[in-house]
């Protein structure tokens, strides 16, 4: 069979890499939102909390960062999936790709959270109780926003590579853009062009990812 030219097979194919991209956004941007919202909060529990809050959350925290997340993505879809099977429900692939991709960003997140925390003087918290504010309300308002000027950096370059290690979600049969890509391979036997196209798919999204982390860090530090 003669091989479809590179640039024809990507206009043929063009609604599976469409999916694949769109599948490929949902899942990293989600995992990144979610896992920032519970990376912050268990971060704030970690450092703040008792010791019956953080010795099982910092352990949770080590034990989630020590494994690879190839290993997470298997063992949150076979467990969830077969926990629900048991009540008559299936766990789709894109959930369960979200799930494990929010708690691989989670526990990274988690631990930029305590450092930035703790890297903060103790007399800022005395200083918002000397003025009647509530414990919430100095870390709404003093500690957060001088924890999140130290914790963007490293923060822009966990979230880039949660995109990345979204395709690690192909292995459980996500249509995301490595997977249509293998596809393509296996029927047009063209390998290097389709990998440095999805590869430039990747890098204009986390540049993408850069420049906003860019310039919410510019804007943080005017304010």
């Amino acid at each position: 069979m003669t091989p479809i030219p590179f640039y024809d097979s990507l206009f043929q194919y063009r609604n599976a890499y469409l999916i694949g991209l769109v599948n490929t956004v949902v899942s990293s941007f989600s995992a990144i939102i979610i896992g920032a919202i519970l990376g912050v909060a268990i971060g704030i529990a970690v450092t703040y909390g008792n010791k019956y809050v953080k010795i099982p959350l910092r352990l949770l925290i080590d034990i989630i960062r020590g494994i690879p997340g190839l290993v997470i993505i298997f063992s949150i879809y076979y467990f969830l999936d077969a926990i629900m099977m048991m009540h008559g429900m299936r766990l789709s692939l894109m959930a369960a790709g979200i799930i494990a991709l929010s708690i691989t960003n989670a526990a990274q997140i988690a631990e930029l959270t305590r450092g930035a925390l703790q890297a903060i003087p103790n007399g800022q918290i005395e200083a918002g109780r000397a003025i009647g504010l509530r414990f919430w309300q100095i870390i709404l308002y003093i500690l957060m926003p001088q924890a999140l000027v130290q914790m963007l950096p490293p923060w822009v370059n966990s979230a880039t590579e949660t995109v990345k290690g979204s395709t690690l979600l192909s292995l459980i049969g996500v249509s995301q853009l490595l997977l249509v890509t293998q596809q393509m391979i296996a029927t047009n036997n063209q390998a290097l062009k389709y990998y440095i196209f999805i590869g430039v798919v990747f890098f204009v999204l986390n540049t993408f990812i850069e420049m906003v982390g860019k310039a919410f860090e510019k804007r943080l530090k005017t304010v």
